[in-house]
């Protein structure tokens, strides 16, 4: 009988612990993130993108291109 209990124990503890899990990575889907050009009419300078983009917005600065051959833009994406 305490073999019974005892296996029934650690199949409920695996099934609470995948819904934990799946119920985790639901919690990460529905993050949103919003992007900003810091900047527009000045090239991208990389530290200073990402230091103003951390400070303002808690975010990550990158310096993008809208084409290729465009002077890049200092691109921030932040959680919203």
């Amino acid at each position: 009988m305490a073999n019974i209990s005892c296996s029934h124990f650690l199949i409920l503890m695996l099934v609470l612990s995948v819904f934990s899990v799946v119920e985790k990575a639901k919690g990460y889907q529905t993050d949103k993130y919003c992007t900003i050009i810091l900047d527009p009419r000045t090239p991208c300078d990389l530290v200073d993108c990402r230091l103003n983009c951390y400070s303002g917005y808690n975010g990550v600065g990158k310096c993008i291109a809208s084409k290729a051959g465009r002077t890049p833009n200092c691109v921030c994406t932040y959680n919203c």
